[in-house]
Protein backbone atom coordinates (compact mmCIF):
# COMPACT_ATOMS: atom_id res chain seq x y z
CA UNK A 1 0.00 0.00 0.00
CA UNK A 2 1.50 3.10 -0.64
CA UNK A 3 1.35 6.28 1.70
CA UNK A 4 -1.46 7.75 0.20
CA UNK A 5 -4.01 4.66 -0.20
CA UNK A 6 -2.47 4.59 4.28
CA UNK A 7 -4.21 7.82 4.79
CA UNK A 8 -7.21 7.06 3.06
CA UNK A 9 -7.88 4.25 5.22
CA UNK A 10 -7.20 6.25 8.10
CA UNK A 11 -9.33 8.75 7.35
CA UNK A 12 -12.32 6.02 6.43
CA UNK A 13 -11.51 4.11 9.81
CA UNK A 14 -11.75 7.59 11.99
CA UNK A 15 -15.35 8.45 10.65
CA UNK A 16 -17.07 5.20 11.07
CA UNK A 17 -18.66 5.01 14.83
CA UNK A 18 -17.01 3.42 17.70
CA UNK A 19 -18.58 1.48 20.48
CA UNK A 20 -17.02 1.23 23.89
CA UNK A 21 -15.93 -2.04 25.57
CA UNK A 22 -18.18 -3.37 28.30
CA UNK A 23 -17.19 -2.17 31.74
CA UNK A 24 -16.22 -5.25 33.02
CA UNK A 25 -13.91 -5.23 30.05
CA UNK A 26 -12.79 -2.54 30.13
CA UNK A 27 -11.99 -2.50 33.97
CA UNK A 28 -9.80 -6.25 32.93
CA UNK A 29 -7.86 -4.27 30.45
CA UNK A 30 -7.17 -1.72 32.56
CA UNK A 31 -6.08 -3.79 35.53
CA UNK A 32 -3.82 -6.17 33.18
CA UNK A 33 -2.14 -3.05 32.05
CA UNK A 34 -1.42 -1.94 35.23
CA UNK A 35 0.32 -5.06 36.04
CA UNK A 36 2.74 -4.89 33.21
CA UNK A 37 3.62 -1.70 34.26
CA UNK A 38 7.24 -1.30 35.86
CA UNK A 39 7.45 1.03 38.83
CA UNK A 40 10.60 3.69 38.37
CA UNK A 41 12.01 2.38 42.22
CA UNK A 42 12.50 -0.98 39.98
CA UNK A 43 14.31 1.17 37.39
CA UNK A 44 16.09 2.75 39.59
CA UNK A 45 17.03 -0.47 41.57
CA UNK A 46 17.83 -2.12 38.43
CA UNK A 47 20.53 1.30 37.50
CA UNK A 48 22.45 0.76 40.19
CA UNK A 49 23.02 -3.07 40.53
CA UNK A 50 23.93 -2.53 37.19
CA UNK A 51 26.76 0.08 38.24
CA UNK A 52 27.54 -2.04 41.40
CA UNK A 53 28.69 -5.22 38.79
CA UNK A 54 30.44 -2.39 36.45
CA UNK A 55 32.67 -1.13 38.90
CA UNK A 56 33.32 -4.21 40.59
CA UNK A 57 34.16 -5.78 37.09
CA UNK A 58 36.43 -3.06 36.44
CA UNK A 59 37.96 -3.24 39.42
CA UNK A 60 38.52 -7.07 39.07
CA UNK A 61 40.31 -6.75 35.81
CA UNK A 62 42.48 -3.72 37.01
CA UNK A 63 43.88 -6.16 39.81
CA UNK A 64 44.25 -9.08 37.29
CA UNK A 65 46.52 -6.41 35.00
CA UNK A 66 48.24 -4.45 37.97
CA UNK A 67 49.24 -8.47 38.66
CA UNK A 68 49.97 -8.96 34.98
CA UNK A 69 52.34 -5.95 35.32
CA UNK A 70 53.98 -7.12 38.30
CA UNK A 71 54.66 -10.51 36.87
CA UNK A 72 56.13 -8.74 33.63
CA UNK A 73 58.23 -6.51 34.66
CA UNK A 74 59.18 -7.91 38.15
CA UNK A 75 57.83 -7.13 42.04
CA UNK A 76 59.97 -3.85 42.46
CA UNK A 77 62.22 -5.65 44.64
CA UNK A 78 64.71 -7.25 42.79
CA UNK A 79 66.84 -4.99 40.91
CA UNK A 80 67.72 -6.10 36.72
CA UNK A 81 71.11 -5.19 36.30
CA UNK A 82 71.67 -7.31 32.52
CA UNK A 83 74.96 -6.07 31.00
CA UNK A 84 74.87 -5.40 27.04
CA UNK A 85 76.31 -8.40 25.22
CA UNK A 86 79.46 -7.54 23.33
CA UNK A 87 77.44 -8.23 20.06
CA UNK A 88 74.75 -5.45 21.46
CA UNK A 89 77.95 -3.08 21.76
CA UNK A 90 79.12 -3.69 18.68
CA UNK A 91 76.10 -3.34 17.02
CA UNK A 92 75.15 -0.34 18.60
CA UNK A 93 79.08 1.30 17.97
CA UNK A 94 78.09 0.14 14.14
CA UNK A 95 74.94 2.04 14.09
CA UNK A 96 76.71 5.12 15.49
CA UNK A 97 79.45 5.23 12.69
CA UNK A 98 76.94 4.57 10.08
CA UNK A 99 74.98 7.60 10.83
CA UNK A 100 77.63 9.60 11.00
CA UNK A 101 78.57 8.45 7.57
CA UNK A 102 75.16 9.20 6.22
CA UNK A 103 74.99 12.55 8.15
CA UNK A 104 78.32 13.84 6.81
CA UNK A 105 77.23 12.78 2.83
CA UNK A 106 74.03 14.66 3.45
CA UNK A 107 74.10 17.89 1.25
CA UNK A 108 73.34 20.89 3.03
Amino acid sequence: MSTHEDHELEERLRTLPTALPPEALRAQILQAAQRRRVPAVRWGLAYAIGLIAIIAVDLGIDHFQSARLSRLMGDGRTQITAQPSEAVLAALRERQAMMSALLERRPM
